[in-house]
């Protein structure tokens, strides 16, 4: 009887000792946050949860491939040129995307993820060339590439065009849309500022206009060239040209001067000014209106102390190829024509005013990139007084020698046909053909 409450109470006891053992011993998983006593125990088993967690887990990028994935410059492009290496698949990607998207259907807050900095356009043989669109039309793709120089390509010849860019791009009946662009093979997708991401049909598409500021439009050409004389005779003579162009999406202003001046044993003998004005405002691919054109001229030497014949007209492309143009423009002007001196026959009319109908023609021959050759003429053909019919001849060669500095080869030709007496009765009578050859170096902008 009194043995079986001894044993009760022993095993209440027992008990009871487990109980506070079992409270005083350590969870595993706070074991495991103790670090261990031997430090080469600690990095072996730092090592192994590494190697677990790397078969399990996915690759995170690295930091610095992170912070190249978010630091892009506004409109998906990147702020960086793209390595040359792998430059032609991100490009190839970013097309890709634009494409499958397009297909989808593309709304106007859809934003164009760019593979490059740079202009790059794919040619229908699969060629790729990297660079600077400077502008389109007529179907020819002007592009300033480092390596190849300026480029004129055939727009039937480009496959597709990456175009980070910002350019104004023209269509059928003068619309058109600024912003960086993709032109596959029959859309050109836009990305504005102002209207979102718009499309277009390729086949609508009439010209490229380099940028969206005033400053964007506006090139210049200035060419110096000096012929030096010493000996027998000593001759000097020196020409300037400088041109100045502003294009727009719909307009061409062209603006040149040309002055030629020379002295043979310290007299003068050359004094020649000539200014010339161009106002076009294209309808289409092939037309335009010019609404203003003409030259102002001084000839000091030929007894013109002033011509003007402003005109307003018309004008087509005749031909129009990548490497040749020729166009044609025609009108009608009137001509004031003040002659220097005024001892003049009695019967002759100083100042003079006729109509004349003006006939020009231009043509315009790519050699190679870097080589190009423009041929123009001018006549003016005055239908009041067919003696004062004038014209005007020119050949330019210009070999580019860098990207602002070209090496230029010059012709002018000048004919009067009927010309005036000369200012001096005694001297000889004035000829009516005037040549010049002008060799000269010119510095070009824009």
């Amino acid at each position: 009887m009194n043995e079986k409450p001894r044993r009760l109470n022993r095993s209440v006891a027992s008990a009871a000792l487990l109980a506070v053992a079992l409270l005083h011993i350590p969870p595993a998983t706070a074991a495991a946050e103790e670090p261990p006593a031997d430090p080469a125990a600690a990095e072996e088993a730092g090592a192994d949860v590494a190697a677990e967690a790397s078969e399990t887990a996915p690759a995170l990028p690295s930091a610095t491939e992170a912070i190249e994935a978010l630091v892009v410059a506004p409109g998906g492009v990147p702020a960086e040129p793209t390595d040359a290496k792998s430059a032609v698949d991100t490009v190839k990607a970013a097309l890709a995307a634009v494409e499958k998207q397009s297909l989808e259907g593309m709304g106007d807050s859809y934003v164009i993820d760019f593979g490059d900095t740079f202009d790059w356009v794919q040619m229908v043989s699969g060629e790729w060339i990297k660079g600077d669109i400077d502008r389109m039309r007529d179907d020819t793709l002007e592009f300033d590439s480092d390596k190849l120089d300026m480029l004129y390509l055939d727009f039937e010849d480009v496959a597709l065009v990456h175009s980070p860019q910002v350019n104004t791009y023209v269509f059928d009946d003068r619309v058109s849309a600024t912003g960086r662009a993709i032109i596959t093979a029959d859309q050109v997708i836009i990305e504005t500022k102002d209207e979102g991401t718009k499309v277009f049909p390729r086949s609508e598409l009439e010209s490229i206009v380099e940028g969206e500021r005033e400053r964007d439009w506006w090139s210049m050409k200035l060419r110096f060239g000096l012929t030096l004389n010493r000996g027998n005779n000593d001759q000097l003579t020196y020409n300037i040209d400088f041109n100045t162009k502003r294009e727009d999406r719909i307009t061409l202003l062209d603006l040149n001067y040309n002055a030629t001046f020379g002295r043979t044993d310290g007299v003068q003998n050359v004094k020649r000014h000539l200014g010339e004005f161009l106002f076009n405002v294209f309808l289409g691919s092939r037309w335009w209106v010019t609404p203003a054109f003409g030259q102002l001229f001084n000839d000091t030497f030929q007894n013109i102390h002033f011509r003007a014949t402003p005109a307003a007209g018309a004008g087509v492309h005749l031909v129009d190829k990548p490497n040749v143009k020729w166009d044609f423009q025609t009108g009608v002007g009137y001509q004031y024509l003040k002659y220097e001196d005024v001892s003049l026959t009695p019967d002759t009319k100083n100042p003079q005013n006729d109509v004349f109908i003006p006939l020009y023609t231009y043509w315009d021959f790519d050699i190679t990139g870097d080589i190009d050759l423009t041929l123009s003429w001018l006549t003016n053909l005055v239908v009041t007084e067919i003696g004062n019919t004038n014209h005007t001849g020119k050949a330019d060669l210009s070999i580019e020698l860098t990207s602002v500095i070209d090496l230029d080869v010059a012709f002018l030709f000048f004919r009067t046909e009927d010309p005036p007496p000369p200012a001096d009765p005694a001297g000889p009578p004035i000829d009516k053909n005037d040549y010049q050859l002008v060799v000269g170096i010119s510095l070009e902008l824009g």
